[in-house]
């Protein structure tokens, strides 16, 4: 995710009065405009992600090499949030649409000549970078769709629900373009998006920002050692799974270079007068209580990739044969940003979060119980349900935290910026991360167990075996080869098995710690009533004696 969370605000505070009535037209060509943004960027992350098998075989690199491009991908997009939000502040929104998009579109365009794993290496990072303010673009384009007012926080929502489009958009139409071109096939479409784009952006002209100074000495040295610890620990995150952990000494080294340079980066910036970030702003009760809660909610939401996706992945089903899968999906993330905006005029974003909450509980419980049967179908409810709770809690994340901001002066608005923005990509890593490790723990050991409770010589397995052998009776005549193909098939199953059971093994984690988030939350929330109360209380009972 990139910085297109806490922008909206200053394109509402900081424009200038509008001088004309409200055009209905020229809205519709700005929330247009918005889309088209929206799913380029989403197309742009999610396409060559979710695609990786396909990726590895047009490059001719292993599992394990292809996944380096969504760390090279991350590893420029997380910190460029940061970056880009100043350069956009300091020289005008207009000149920054004018550079960024035009530079997408070349990146886009040289990932078409790609033919090796260091080039391509090279212009995903390149691309993660000039990803970031695209999605930026997006939710002022559709802020500036409608009239200035309470109404532009319906546009942010919006615009976020349009950048939630490409996740789920991306694995419907990825089969037909690895089809028609490979590896090729998918940059095609980013470029055509980014063709469009660039005319969008000329034709629709965004209204301009006024500018102000942004950098200060120093900035240079702190954004590295900024940058160098994200990029890091995005190396970890990505690739500590697939090396193992424990079992490759430069992940180690990684680490400690990403906390190296993050303590640097922390002892350099808080004395500055003018930080990239406001350190202690970060760490006050609501942004800490705030971060505590987009974390986990961030991780928990990667049931949706890991667990449902990779359950049906090890079953056999591929992303074609999912299609009306990823449709709900599709239609819960936008229910559940519309759903999100009856919340606008109350002003009551936190119960959006525990409603969010709630979905994922019961979305995982109903997960949990899926067996080596459970189809695509299967899935339809429970993951419009959790596609919903992941826009409901955006939605919330986004409202509240601007909320905040405003009510400070707007001057954390970068510092939001950056971290929220940062802090959802980072979050979801680690979640990955976290899944994927406690599901090869999890398959090991009932591989395990599954095989303690199997001997050759129990009846029911001979039985088993039987059966499985006599399905190449009419092609296999040699007893001893049918034995062979039929304990491979035994095996097969064991482990089909094993991978159930452990991805059962992983939703029931997710509604367990879904539960104890929901019991912490309120927990929280009635102790700040009660203290809130016995305030009011006291107030109360000092203003008598006052007046006598």
């Amino acid at each position: 995710m990139s910085d297109a969370v806490a922008t909206p605000v200053p394109a509402a505070a900081n424009a200038a009065p509008p001088t004309a009535p409200y055009d209905l037209r020229e809205g519709l060509a700005f929330a247009a405009v918005s889309v088209l943004l929206g799913i380029t960027q989403g197309l742009g992350v999610n396409l060559v992600n979710v695609n990786l098998t396909g990726v590895q075989g047009a490059l001719g690199v292993t599992t394990t090499e292809a996944s380096w491009l969504t760390t090279a991908y991350y590893a420029t997009n997380i910190s460029a949030s940061l970056l880009l939000t100043k350069v956009r502040y300091q020289y005008g929104l207009r000149r920054f649409a004018d550079i960024v998009i035009p530079l997408y579109l070349l990146l886009a365009v040289a990932h078409l000549f790609t033919q090796h794993l260091g080039s391509a290496l090279l212009v995903r990072a390149a691309l993660g970078l000039a990803a970031a303010p695209i999605s930026s673009l997006a939710v002022l384009y559709m802020v500036q769709a409608f009239p200035p007012g309470p109404k532009v926080f319906v546009g942010a929502v919006l615009a976020f629900a349009a950048l939630q489009l490409g996740a789920p958009l991306s694995r419907v139409i990825s089969e037909d373009l690895l089809q028609i071109g490979q590896w090729q096939g998918l940059n095609v479409i980013d470029a055509a998006l980014a063709i469009l784009c660039v005319a969008a952006i000329n034709v629709v002209r965004i209204k301009p920002m006024p500018t102000q100074q942004m950098f200060a000495k120093g900035d240079g040295l702190v954004f590295a050692l900024y940058a160098t610890s994200l990029a890091l620990m995005c190396v970890v995150l990505t690739q500590g799974r697939l090396h193992w952990w424990s079992d490759t000494p430069w992940l180690g080294l990684c680490l400690a270079g990403s906390v190296l340079c993050f303590g640097l980066y922390v002892a350099i910036e808080l004395p500055r007068e003018k930080p990239l970030l406001d350190l202690r702003w970060l760490v006050s009760p609501f942004m800490l209580r705030f971060l505590g809660a987009t974390l986990l909610f961030r991780i928990i939401l990667s049931e949706q990739t890991t667990g449902a996706v990779g359950l049906m992945n090890t079953l056999g089903f591929t992303n074609d044969q999912m299609h009306p899968l990823f449709l709900w999906i599709t239609a819960g993330t936008v229910g559940g940003f519309l759903l999100a905006l009856l919340a606008l005029p109350s002003q009551r974003f936190g119960v959006l979060g525990d409603i969010a909450l709630v979905l994922i509980i019961v979305a995982a419980w109903m997960d949990s119980q899926s067996t080596v049967l459970t189809r695509p179908h299967d899935l339809y409810v429970s993951q419009t349900l959790l596609a919903t709770a992941s826009a409901m809690f955006l939605a919330s994340a986004l409202l509240q935290g601007f909320s905040n901001v405003i009510a400070g002066g707007m001057k954390n608005i970068v510092s939001f910026v950056a971290v929220f923005s940062g802090g959802q990509a980072l979050a979801g890593l680690i979640g990955q991360a976290w899944l994927s490790t406690l599901l090869q723990d999890r398959q090991r050991l009932h591989y395990e167990r599954l095989l303690e409770h199997m001997q050759l010589s129990d009846p029911l397995v001979v039985q088993r075996l039987a059966q499985l052998g006599g399905a190449y009776a009419s092609t296999l005549n040699d007893t001893a080869a049918r034995s062979q193909q039929a304990l491979a098939l035994l095996a097969q199953q064991v482990t089909q098995q094993s991978y159930v059971l452990a991805y059962n093994d992983l939703f029931r984690t997710v509604a367990l710690v879904s539960t104890l988030g929901f019991l912490v939350f309120a927990g929280a929330k009635t102790h700040r009533w009660h203290r809130a109360r016995r305030v009011a209380q006291a107030d109360a009972s000092m203003a008598p004696a006052a007046s006598s």
